[in-house]
């Protein structure tokens, strides 16, 4: 019995940004300009009308065009999982490497902010 619950303990710690944080692949972007606005990732492309919102799913970045030449282009990119991180390093890092290894195979030791906001006038 006391090798069941340690497997489980080790299985608990490996990936705590996997299973107990996890990632936030799912932007949701707000078109508070003027114009129709184009949001590509790597889940397509997808185009915004003016003061409305869309669910977006991006792992890298969210590319943000507008057809106005006056307004930027902005990129939206992905940041650390800071608590998965601390997590992986105290109590994870009694297990080595293991833990972030297992965070980043499943791609959650970065994430995409909730929430972008587009405005240009």
């Amino acid at each position: 019995m006391k090798k069941v619950i340690t497997l489980f303990c080790v299985l608990v710690l490996c990936g705590c940004g996997a299973m107990g944080i996890g990632s936030n692949h799912r932007t949701m972007v707000y078109n508070n300009s003027k114009n129709v606005i184009t949001v590509t990732s790597e889940g397509g492309t997808q185009k915004i009308k003016p003061d409305s919102s869309a669910n977006i799913y991006a792992t890298e970045q969210i590319s943000i065009q507008n057809k106005n030449s006056a307004c930027p282009q902005v990129l939206v990119e992905r940041k650390v999982n800071t608590a998965a991180l601390i997590l992986d390093i105290f109590p994870g890092g009694l297990l080595g490497i293991l833990p972030v290894l297992v965070d980043a195979v499943t791609d959650n030791l970065y994430r995409m902010p909730q929430a972008y906001s587009y405005s240009c006038a």
